[in-house]
């Protein structure tokens, strides 16, 4: 038995001129015992990492790498560096102390909150800041929220003309309690009472 070893570079012909003359050249063969390393045209991977995800080189086709800063296991998308978006971010919610957040508001006492005037009338409060914006001349009852998540403040500022007869009474909306009660009762102007919705269905007092 006998066998061929064969070295240099082989070319065969990829296009014919009428004249017989060859141009244009091609590689043709079996690869399966080699990696292909010198072959041209063929996507390859630098940097290959566990968990990777893939990104063009320079708008060439043929170079790829493997992100190592951006990773994706299946169940969790990690990324080292920073996030840009020129659109919204969303999520059910964000981890981590938010320190570098800008341009959110919250009614969680943070710096700014939402502001509600409810004038001199029986209303409904929601979270954040609710005042009186109108003097009292009548006894008045304000509802807390129907739906509350826990954390959320609801804050009550009573306007002029409160007193022990055009009392200000805060009432737990359905079941909710107060501390323990249905309702609390202000009988003074300009006084103020801050609510913290701590379990489901359950106010503190600040």
């Amino acid at each position: 038995m006998a066998y061929n070893i064969l070295s240099g570079t082989v070319i065969a012909a990829q296009n014919y001129l009428p004249t017989d003359v060859v141009y244009g050249n091609i590689v043709s063969g079996n690869l399966s015992t080699s990696d292909a390393s010198s072959v041209i045209n063929i996507p390859r991977v630098s940097n290959a990492t566990n968990n990777a995800i893939l990104t063009n080189v320079g708008g060439d086709a043929n170079t790829l790498t493997c992100e190592s800063n951006l990773t994706f296991d299946g169940d969790v998308f990690s990324l080292t560096g920073e996030l840009t978006a020129s659109g919204g971010i969303s999520g059910s919610y964000f981890m981590g102390d938010g320190s570098r957040l800008t341009g959110v508001s919250t009614s969680g006492g943070g710096s700014n909150l939402d502001v509600y005037g409810i004038g001199n009338a029986d209303g409904d409060l929601q979270v954040g800041l609710n005042y009186g914006s109108v003097a009292f001349d009548a006894a008045r009852v304000w509802t807390t929220p129907s739906s509350l998540n826990v954390g959320d403040l609801v804050r009550i500022k009573a306007p002029a003309g409160v007193s022990r007869t055009n009392t200000l009474t805060v009432n737990a909306y359905a079941d909710n309690d107060i501390d323990g009660r249905g309702l609390i009762v202000i009988e003074s102007p300009y006084a103020s009472v801050g609510l913290c919705y701590v379990v489901s269905g359950s106010y503190r007092i600040l």
